[in-house]
């Protein structure tokens, strides 16, 4: 496997996010790319990419005190390769160097039966977030939002 870097996203990487995005339709609809391009520019963010390639990204903001992940996306044939954890541990890092200890994230719901969200909960339990909340929505994308968190401790606010 070729060796993938982590760097800051710039603005030159926003549309490259949204093609990303555009080819995993399993994770993202055409309502969630629409919200994924209005927000990525308003958003800090880390890629990950091979070979000037993009393969991930992840993008955050700080609301009232919390970090909170806007979007995070690995193309499919990097799924399983560490790329995902390497992003959330920019994210960290970086709420971290802002006095930031608490990182939340919305995804799909337990009450939908949807394989690629069964990975997407389990990929985010697996990297330290717990469950917060569930709220019932009335969104066809998203009729079950479930809340989860992760407090940044001092044993992984030591990472680079």
């Amino acid at each position: 496997m070729s060796e993938i870097a982590i760097r800051a996203m710039t603005p030159q990487d926003h549309e490259a996010a949204v093609a990303l995005a555009r080819s995993l339709p399993e994770f993202f609809n055409d309502q969630g790319i629409e919200e994924m391009r209005a927000e990525i520019p308003q958003e800090l963010g880390a890629v990950a990419e091979t070979r000037g390639e993009m393969v991930g990204f992840v993008t955050w903001a700080i609301h009232d005190g919390i970090g909170r992940i806007g979007w995070i996306a690995v193309s499919g044939d990097h799924h399983r390769r560490g790329i995902g954890r390497r992003l959330v541990e920019s994210a960290e890092a970086d709420l971290r160097s802002a006095a930031i200890n608490i990182l939340e994230v919305d995804t799909l719901g337990e009450s939908v039966e949807y394989e690629p969200y069964d990975r997407t909960r389990a990929f985010y339990r697996s990297v330290g977030f717990q469950d917060l909340k569930s709220v019932m929505l009335d969104n066809p994308g998203m009729p079950e939002m479930l809340t989860l968190r992760k407090t940044i401790t001092a044993s992984n606010r030591e990472r680079p």
